[in-house]
């Protein structure tokens, strides 16, 4: 199924440069128009869900027929936008690429999940990175993971659920992300949609939602919504494999990000302390429970010192202790050296 867009505007350049980038999407179909009377000849003829228009095309307000989501493109110079003063407004002449997006946050609102079956063609694989020792690297962890990934031409979309979102240095945190998604779950806006509209990309190409930016939100999502997040992403045909990084301390929702998780990438840091903590973790009923899910990657790992041995567990990397050094250096050394065996993980 498409989502059939009309767009309706008399600069013809600017037409043609539109809709010839939207249509590089595949579950979009494009028809464009320079006049109105054109338009709602076809509008007649035609299912289109939503019209993206522009409001000076005609000096007399424009009727839409029901079921269908009217948007003003407008730019600065636009003079009958007070013509339409509930309708959503996307502005004109920004990065198309934004445009796609602000088509689908405000489609979301409209439209609800019915009818969106080319979205639900995903099983994306989700895989936790997971440590009871603060400072064991884990966040890096998941981002090599991630960029090995991405390397294997795999579509990999990354989600922090920890409370202090560690991975911004990466995904930069500017609008809601997770409590989006929430939100959708539990209102009258489509999910798909919805996370089409905030699905980001870095520069390594990893797609991403942003993670909590407050202390609030994390503690307003419930353990049950944050399951549905995790399922319904992985519904959605945007990735082939979710990387979750998550938080240090098992609560609730930790716990529940655990427990849906397919693998468990347990971060192992190698000092006297470290070992106490992991001995602790390991002697845990509940860990015992996940251990067939589970597997270890020893980060800043020392030649001289083999530190607390998880039993049953399958070690997939090492990761040798780099020094203090940039992240993305980091990074880069870890992918060279090829200190994580994902064919293990996978």
């Amino acid at each position: 199924m498409l989502i059939k867009i009309a767009i309706l505007d008399s600069d013809i350049d600017y037409l043609e440069r539109l809709s010839g980038v939207l249509q590089q999407y595949d579950e979009l179909f494009v028809a464009v128009f320079s006049r109105k009377e054109a338009l709602e000849q076809a509008l007649e003829q035609n299912t289109f869900q939503i019209v993206l228009f522009h409001p000076d095309v005609s000096e007399k307000p424009i009727s839409f027929p029901d079921g269908i989501m009217p948007i003003c493109l407008c730019d600065e110079e636009t003079k009958n936008r007070k013509n339409y003063p509930t309708m959503a407004v996307i502005q004109k002449f920004q990065r198309i690429s934004s445009i796609y997006k602000e088509i689908f946050k405000c489609y979301a609102a409209f439209a609800d999940d019915s009818g969106m079956d080319f979205f639900q063609k995903g099983t994306a694989t989700a895989i936790a990175v997971y440590s009871p020792i603060g400072g064991s690297g884990k966040t890096t962890i998941a981002l090599a993971i991630a960029r090995k990934l991405c390397g294997m031409n795999k579509r990999v979309l990354f989600l922090s659920t920890e409370q202090f979102n560690s991975s911004a240095l990466h995904f930069q945190v500017k609008e809601e992300g997770i409590t989006r998604l929430v939100e959708a779950l539990n209102g009258n806006t489509s999910f798909h949609l919805t996370l089409k509209g905030i699905l980001k990309e870095n520069e390594a190409g990893i797609f991403y939602v942003e993670g909590f930016g407050r202390l609030v939100d994390y503690d307003a999502v419930s353990s049950k919504e944050i399951k549905s997040v995790i399922t319904q992403i992985r519904q959605c045909d945007v990735c082939d494999y979710m990387i979750i990084d998550t938080g240090s301390c098992i609560d609730e929702l930790t716990k529940t990000v655990l427990e849906t998780a397919d693998k468990i990438v347990l971060v192992q840091r190698n000092n006297e302390n470290a070992d106490v903590k992991m001995k602790l973790f390991d002697e845990q009923i509940w860990v015992n429970e996940q251990k067939e899910r589970m597997c270890v990657i020893k980060n800043f790992a020392e030649q001289n010192r083999k530190g607390y041995e998880l039993m049953q567990l399958q070690t997939i990397g090492i990761v040798h202790n780099y020094g203090n050094i940039l992240q993305n250096d980091l990074l880069n050394d870890i992918e060279q050296e090829n200190s994580i065996q994902i064919g293990s993980l996978l």
